[in-house]
């Protein structure tokens, strides 16, 4: 578990052996020819030279194409198919839309109260209740959401570019999903907070791209409110939900895939039963 200052949080002491405690708180022109020495000059490279016959017959020419020009504007706009949009986007089916744009930010929005600050205290006191519904939006802006009743568990994985510890655990935690042991129905969520830009492996969209994360990501705000309205304290910082959103274990510290695979298998067991 790795120490950084985030806006909003004080130091605690570490839970884990070699980690530290953070907590809460972008066409040729007709034309007269001139006249030089009182005559006209001689047309040149195939000029036409305009005469009263041929002038007549180009206003008439022009003031068909005129009508039939008009004539094909008023199909246009009056045909088709009245449940067809004709090419034109209806601006109501993009506003949902992910932006395209990478931010290492994004804005977070919550209903429900905020986890206790996880403390090295068995049983954690946040065991069985509700962790707090979070919506946020990945790096391109495609919305996220965390907490509140799913389909199944969901292990929420709190991550700091810059942190050792999640640099060193990342790639445990895919090499346990690449073996099959994260289970099928669990939905796995990447929280990027504590976002600093002098910091290493900035920025950390690229960050999670480069070390092949498979999964869902949220970029936190800059206040590093998803985290700590989930009780963070230290990175990495791991939370299990249920299929109702309740708490059914959280941990902050490095761990080897073995380690998850474990500390992942009691969590679900530990789900009460129904």
């Amino acid at each position: 578990m790795h120490l950084r200052v985030v806006p909003g949080v004080r130091f605690h002491q570490p839970r884990h052996d070699g980690a530290h405690g953070v907590s809460h708180h972008p066409h040729t022109v007709v034309r007269a020819l001139p006249r030089q020495n009182g005559r006209t000059r001689p047309p040149r490279n195939g000029a036409v030279v305009v005469n009263s016959k041929n002038r007549t017959l180009i206003i008439v020419v022009g003031v068909i194409v005129v009508i039939l020009g008009l004539a094909g504007i008023a199909v246009l706009a009056g045909g088709g198919d009245d449940s067809s949009s004709g090419g034109v986007v209806d601006p109501s089916e993009t506003t949902s839309a992910p932006s395209g744009e990478v931010e290492q930010n994004r804005p977070i929005e919550a209903q429900g109260d905020n986890v206790p600050t996880l403390v090295d205290v068995d049983p954690d006191p946040a065991f069985g209740t509700a962790f707090p519904t979070i919506n946020g939006q990945s790096f391109d802006g495609t919305p996220v959401t965390i907490g509140g009743a799913s389909d199944g568990p969901t292990m929420i994985v709190y991550l700091a570019h810059w942190c050792p510890h999640c640099n060193a655990e990342v790639p445990q935690l895919i090499e346990l999903n690449n073996r099959g042991g994260v289970p099928a129905d669990m939905r796995v969520v990447g929280v990027s907070t504590a976002v600093d830009n002098t910091a290493p492996n900035y920025p950390p969209s690229k960050w999670l791209s480069d070390e092949g994360w498979p999964w869902e990501a949220m970029a936190d705000d800059a206040n590093s409110s998803a985290f700590v309205l989930g009780g963070g304290s230290g990175f990495p910082y791991l939370v299990i939900l249920d299929a109702d959103g309740n708490i059914l274990a959280r941990d902050s510290g490095e761990k080897s895939a073995e380690g998850l695979a474990v500390w992942i298998q009691d969590a679900l067991a530990s789900a009460p039963t129904t």
